[in-house]
């Protein structure tokens, strides 16, 4: 259950060792890059029995024509951005009396009635360190405010457009201090200066802060229903009070989203579904935020791998990287048991601040698309990864997946096998088809674009979550796919396409025994590069026999080699281009196996005959025994059946032919 992990995840974080300060910038919207425009424009009233006082104050400076935010300052102004509704009325419960003030806000307060009856005393109301102040009370605050606003009204009021913050620092209540000096006290948070108390600076009390942070929140929750004595979904124990985890806090688990609330429901009866104490409620708030913190999105150069044209090999290339709706991940790490809070917190604090990694932790870009690195676990934890697209900020959003359970352990070997074969495979596999090193190959530098290279954009999701799960892979579709790219490419000419889908197929079949052998423990085994070289020697030295042809993949490398071989000197002899195009490959046809056997294959000896050709030795010595294994695989269908891995085999061994000295018997164009 995604409310759970997210809970798990905060408690930590709730009893580590965060100051007051970094509590608040967690629990509300200070750092939020949509409010740094608020921070323009402070409306500060201070308060002290019968006084007030006007201070119009700029928490930040202009960089260009950009507003930064003072960070050094700004966690004093504890600000919630609302989420849904209309910004001009109350929203939600305030904390402390911060209030976010909009356009027509500041327009109107030089209308002082209205002002507080309509916009001040709504919010005191909804204030936590209020809510036992008397109606009275309340309404002379409120008074005291406006008449301050419209006071000074001309001093601050623009022409341009202007957002701001009311901000009530009320000394008469325990929340707001005014002390002389130096303050040591790492709980308070100085706001500014006094102009009621001379050489005295005002403070916000952190700890009651953070008490009405939790007290608002939770009371947001209550609006969707909240029972007494009841049972936490969470504890499995009766507690105090519950509440439900729908809320505006975190919208993933937003009211608006109709979608799990039975029709019978009412607007507070949420609480039927799923109930959290007040404990766990303030772990999911301190959870829900770290995973907002963390949050990546995936790079476009993987959008691009992951969702472009998947057979068109032309549609891909011309397929802008920005094409593509942006994708977010999100890595949540989950204890399975209750352990030592404080190093969990300290390896939840690297995971925020990507602070002393190493090459060994999890690289999530690698593994999953995400631009994150998780320090190592044990395996007494799981990771899960869920994957998003929308807007989170409105509640619309669209999950694409969620995988959970995750061994770390296994999540380790997936990256050491991927960084083999990026350094490794893909290396020896380019050097074989004579490949310059230098170019990035995108396609094998994630887990994500490998898969969906291999087997096409509709199959990612399902088989990232077969491969975590250490679950067998089918191979017939990659040898498909591969076989219908290179026809594709071939009826084009486009060598070096088809060598470059080639050094992606050679490189997945690394992967996919590797990954079979380590990891799903599966026997099954395919033909990789090593297999390919000693094929290759052994018909350059003319020691080719009908045991060596008895598998389709090994007759379909070895006519490769053969028909390319005999090309050269077809080519030398009557001076067309290309053997295969000029005799094999039919005009708008896509090459087959029974093609290259009947149009191919059968007449090299008749027109070695008739243009006088003198073959290499090592040619003369094979094509008797590629005749034989032909009729062989045509007598057990293998030719149909196994058409796919024919024919990738036939074009590798066609591409990566190369005349080489020890090839006797040579005559110039052979």
């Amino acid at each position: 259950m995604l409310s759970e992990d997210i809970i798990r995840i905060g408690r930590p974080i709730v009893s580590g060792d965060l100051s007051n300060e970094q509590r608040i910038r967690w629990l509300t919207d200070v750092d939020n890059e949509v409010c740094k425009n608020f921070f323009q424009h402070v409306f500060l009233i201070e308060i002290f029995a019968d006084h007030a006082d006007f201070h119009f104050l700029e928490i930040g400076n202009d960089e260009g024509e950009d507003f930064q935010v003072d960070k050094t300052r700004n966690a004093a102004f504890p600000i919630i951005y609302p989420n849904g509704g209309n910004p001009l009325h109350a929203q939600g419960i305030y904390p402390v009396p911060v209030f976010l003030m909009y356009e027509k806000h500041i327009n109107d307060m030089n209308k002082e009635k209205e002002f507080a009856s309509k916009v001040v005393l709504p919010r005191l109301k909804k204030t936590v360190i209020y809510k036992n102040e008397s109606d009275e009370r309340l309404e002379c605050i409120a008074q005291q405010v406006a008449a301050l606003l419209k006071e000074n009204y001309d001093s601050f009021i623009e022409d341009e457009k202007q957002l701001g913050i009311l901000y009530i620092c009320d000394l008469n209540s325990p929340s707001f201090k005014s002390l002389s000096g130096n303050n040591l006290d790492k709980k308070l948070l100085r706001i500014t200066e006094s102009k009621l108390f001379p050489s005295s600076h005002l403070y916000l009390d952190g700890d009651i802060a953070l008490e009405g942070i939790i007290e608002a929140r939770f009371s947001e929750a209550k609006e969707l229903g909240y029972k007494k004595k009841a049972i936490s979904t969470i504890t499995n124990k009766q507690e105090e009070e519950v509440v439900s985890i729908y809320n505006k806090s975190w919208l993933w688990l937003s009211p608006t989203w109709e979608m799990p609330k039975p029709i019978h429901w009412e607007k507070n009866d949420w609480i039927n579904g799923i109930k959290v104490d007040k404990k766990s409620y303030e772990a999911f708030l301190y959870g829900a935020q770290f995973l907002k913190q963390i949050t990546a999105p995936i790079s476009n150069a993987i959008l691009k791998e992951m969702f472009a044209p998947y057979m068109n090999v032309e549609a891909k290339r011309k397929m802008k990287s920005t094409s593509f709706e942006q994708i977010y991940g999100v890595p949540l790490v989950v204890p399975l048991l209750d352990g030592d809070s404080q190093q969990l917190y300290k390896k939840y604090s690297r995971i925020l601040n990507q602070e002393n990694l190493t090459d060994a932790d999890l690289h999530l870009e690698i593994l999953a698309g995400i631009n994150r690195i998780i320090p190592r676990f044990s395996d007494e934890h799981r990771l899960n990864l869920l994957y998003y697209s929308g807007d989170l900020s409105r509640g619309n959003m669209h999950v694409r997946l969620m995988l959970t359970d995750i061994i770390p352990s296994v999540a380790e070997k997936l990256q050491t096998l991927i960084k083999e074969i990026n350094t490794i495979d893909l290396f020896d596999i380019r050097a074989f088809f004579n490949l310059s090193q230098d170019r990035t190959f995108y396609r094998v530098q994630s887990l994500p674009s490998i898969i969906s290279n291999a087997f096409g954009q509709g199959y990612t999701w399902s088989t990232l979550q077969s491969i975590f799960h250490q679950q067998p892979l089918g191979i017939n579709r990659v040898y498909e796919a591969t076989a219908r790219k290179l026809a594709e490419l071939a009826n084009k000419e486009d060598y070096w396409g088809m060598m470059d889908e080639l050094v992606f197929h050679f490189v997945f079949l690394a992967f996919y025994n590797k990954y079979s052998l380590r990891i799903a423990q599966n026997k099954e085994r395919v033909k990789t590069l090593n297999g390919w070289n000693l094929l290759l020697d052994k018909y350059r030295e003319g020691k080719i026999f009908l045991e060596d042809l008895l598998e389709v993949e090994q007759l379909g490398f070895v006519t490769g080699l053969l028909l390319k071989q005999f090309s050269h000197s077809y080519h030398f002899k009557t001076g067309h281009d290309d053997f295969l195009k000029h005799r094999v490959i039919k005009f708008g046809s896509k090459i087959t196996p029974e093609m290259i056997w009947k149009s191919g294959i059968l007449i090299c000896e008749p027109l070695k005959l008739q243009w006088n050709m003198n073959l290499a030795s090592n040619f003369e010595k094979v094509l008797p025994y590629v005749l034989q294994a032909f009729i062989e695989a045509d007598n057990k269908k293998l030719l149909i059946n196994e058409k796919d891995k024919f024919m990738t085999a036939f074009w590798s061994g066609y591409l990566v032919y190369k005349k080489e000295q020890k090839e006797e018997g040579n005559e110039s164009g052979n």
